[in-house]
């Protein structure tokens, strides 16, 4: 994520954060985004305000950035995560899957560049150890 993304994204996060804690689903709290009205944002809600931030930012930016929604950021941040290499079975606690193939077949994308750089980082783990 560039800093301009998390820029818009932090202004995203400062305009609907209200401190709340009395929302629980799921035995889950402390949500991030609500409405103005206190309400928990929806997806469909938080999509749509996602998609002005991205427009505003797009007027602007020389690279613009695609369409995005709250699932490709779930994509994103569990691809980031496994790169920084987090334990799956975590990963997979975290992003609430019943198992590890979902967290590693469906969320868990790699590129040229991340096999590239794995490669080297494997090469250079063999060379300290000799």
């Amino acid at each position: 994520m560039t800093d301009d993304v998390y820029d818009v994204l932090s202004e995203l996060h400062k305009y609907y954060f209200i401190l709340r804690k009395d929302y629980c689903v799921d035995g889950k709290k402390d949500f991030l985004f609500y409405s103005k009205s206190g309400n928990l944002l929806s997806i469909t809600s938080f999509n749509y305000e996602l998609k002005k931030a991205v427009e505003k930012y797009n007027e602007t930016a020389e690279y613009k950035i695609g369409k995005i929604s709250a699932h490709t950021l779930r994509h994103t941040g569990c691809t980031r995560d496994a790169e920084d290499g987090m334990d799956i079975k975590v990963l997979q606690y975290i992003m609430g899957h019943s198992n590890t193939q979902i967290t590693n077949n469906v969320y868990n994308h790699v590129n040229e560049e991340r096999a590239a750089s794995e490669v080297v980082n494997v090469a250079e783990r063999r060379r300290n150890r000799a």
